[in-house]
């Protein structure tokens, strides 16, 4: 691991958030309250594993907009939807070290991300731009065998750590968070369900404004 001080310490927080919810804003605060100076909120143009999302890029981009109006140091990125093509997480990183080159970069991600990031494209690419965050709820089990093992072994650190490391810091993290998705707020809105509180009023507007979902 490469330290580096006096740096702002970035952490990226990346998804389809289609639609985002209060389970990622909930986090993005978390993050922020953690130390990170500012938090990205990265929606993909092209995500690689799962299903190409329902809303646009540039819905999903003004919903997040919306969402974050009020919350300091949080702000949406639009670097993997200018990109118009499939958003692979190295990529993205590298384009972020070329704004952002003093800075420490830190991608966040879940349990299950982690228990699959060996399958990644070029995963130590990541690595050797930024540190990597897992945020586990209790009860996960993160993976710590061949590969993931020993990048663990070699390159843990604690989350305070990361704010002075550019890049190769492993940092796991127990936090509880919202029992929610984006998919079942979608299914939850084409039923015609109640979900004020589980998505902020403005992103809520804007969804009914734009018939999203239905």
């Amino acid at each position: 691991m490469k330290s580096a001080s006096n740096n702002a310490s970035i952490a990226i927080l990346g998804g389809t958030f289609d639609p985002v919810h209060i389970g990622h804003l909930r986090i993005a605060i978390r993050l922020r309250d953690a130390g990170f100076d500012q938090v990205l909120l990265i929606p993909n143009c092209v995500p690689p594993h799962r299903d190409q999302p329902l809303a646009t890029g540039e819905q999903r981009l003004r919903m997040l907009e919306l969402a974050v109006a009020e919350l300091n140091g949080i702000a949406p990125s639009d670097i993997e939807l200018s990109q118009g093509d499939t958003s692979y997480s190295a990529r993205t990183v590298a384009l972020l070290k070329e704004q952002y080159p003093q800075a420490n970069l830190t991608w966040v991600m879940g349990t299950d991300a982690w228990n699959g990031f060996d399958r990644w494209k070029t995963p130590e690419d990541i690595l050797a731009r930024a540190n990597v965050l897992v945020i586990s709820r209790p009860g996960d089990q993160a993976r710590t065998d061949g590969w993931l093992g020993q990048v663990i072994d070699k390159n843990r650190c604690q989350l305070s750590e990361l704010h002075e490391t550019q890049h190769g810091g492993v940092c796991h993290q127990a936090w509880p968070e919202l029992d929610i998705s984006a998919s079942d707020l979608r299914q939850a809105l084409k039923q015609g369900d109640n979900i004020a509180f589980l998505t902020p009023q403005p992103v809520l507007d804007y969804i009914e404004e734009h018939q999203l979902y239905r």
